[in-house]
């Protein structure tokens, strides 16, 4: 099976395996660096001052969704496997292994940019690192967390004097799982889900929405390909606690934030009918250049906003439909988006495009085509 034909197909990250001293219960060999890490941050020492700077409300024990406590996780997975921070808005259960830094330059200064706005908060953080070891790795999935909550909040105008976390009231619980085996476990005993696949879940008691991903899959991946993916989770998590997004617009914003990542993975499904070189399946942005020279390849906005079946052309037209809306006008945008209020029927698209945007379907078509040709190299 091809990178290319493989959806969220993500493979555990090579890194040496260090030895740990009486491992929990339960562990593996796979485990040794997150049992080597240790139960205690080392950044902050678990002390409330370092904490707040930190961005930690809590470390685990603690509630976790479903009203459910993380020491029921932990008897599902195993003692000591997981390592439980609390943030503002979410509730995160990190089993990631140590990672390098992405191989390409530009990977590597977008993952600096963000060690150093962590220095910045809490000098003990460093401003850059060679690799990525388990609790300095939670702590920037933390940062991310929280900074794209900030993006999207303010990109929808949500109010967070409401005391809602967008739209609900519990936090977001997050898991980042190294094995697709523990995810498989996770999934089966508590979200009463059969899969090894990274997907969002929702816990019905307490009407909380997160997501669990694994980075393991059929071909190996790096730190960039596990970033990605978080976002784009992350994105189709916050449109579903705003009430639900159209299909295509739900896809679209998520790949919108999943390809700032600089990589060479495509979270998106290639039919069998499509012909996609592998090499350049990744490069967009010239893909749909490509593909908007010739109009009767493109698909109509009536067509796209009742799709459900996306292969990589249509995920990449979604993308790209976001793309051109954020770049005319982002508050517009977010008032588009907000205005579906959990509506994902033709009509109520058709009458959003026309209030926020006085664009009927066709001419929004003709005015994406036309940016597309002129924007995209």
């Amino acid at each position: 099976m091809t990178l290319a034909r493989t959806f969220f197909s993500l493979l555990l990250l090579c890194s040496p395996f260090l030895k740990a001293q009486t491992p929990p219960p339960g562990t593996t060999k796979d485990d040794e660096d997150i049992v080597k890490a240790g139960p205690k941050d080392p950044f902050t020492a678990n002390e409330p001052k370092a904490m707040q700077a930190a961005g930690v409300i809590a470390y685990g024990p603690f509630v976790w969704a479903d009203n459910m406590l993380t020491e029921e996780v932990e008897k599902v997975l195993g003692v000591g496997r997981v390592r439980w921070i609390e943030t503002a808005h979410f509730l995160i259960g990190f089993n990631l292994a140590t990672a390098s830094m992405p191989e390409e330059s530009d990977g590597r200064k977008l993952v600096n940019s963000e060690l150093q706005r962590m220095h910045k908060r809490f000098t003990k953080f460093p401003e850059r690192a060679s690799k990525l070891e388990p609790w300095l790795r939670l702590h920037l999935y933390a940062q991310r967390a929280e900074e794209l909550y900030a993006d999207f909040a303010k990109l929808v105008g949500h109010d967070e004097a409401s005391g809602k976390h967008l739209g609900q009231t519990g936090k977001f619980p997050i898991l980042l799982f190294q094995k697709k085996s523990d995810l498989a476990r996770y999934l089966d005993r508590f979200c009463n889900i059969k899969s090894e696949h990274s997907q969002r879940c929702y816990y019905g008691k307490t009407m909380q929405r997160g997501f669990a991903l694994t980075a393991e899959g059929e071909e190996t991946r790096d730190e960039s390909t596990v970033h990605a993916q978080f976002r784009f989770l992350l994105f189709e998590t916050f449109g579903d606690a705003i009430g639900g997004l159209p299909y295509w617009l739900s896809l679209g914003l998520a790949h919108y934030y999943e390809r700032q990542v600089p990589s060479r993975t495509i979270l998106a499904a290639i039919k069998d009918e499509e012909s996609v070189d592998p090499e350049t399946q990744h490069k967009w942005h010239a893909k749909m250049k490509a593909r908007a020279q010739h109009e009767k390849l493109l698909i109509p906005f009536r067509d796209l906003a009742g799709k459900t079946e996306f292969g990589y052309f249509a995920h990449l037209q979604a993308w790209s439909r976001v793309d051109y809306l954020m770049t005319l006008d982002r508050a517009k945008f977010g008032t588009f988006c907000k205005g579906m209020n959990g509506g994902y029927g033709t009509s109520r698209q058709l009458e959003q495009l026309a209030l926020v945007y006085e664009l009927e379907a066709e001419a929004f078509d003709a005015k994406w085509r036309e940016w597309v040709l002129k924007t995209y190299k």
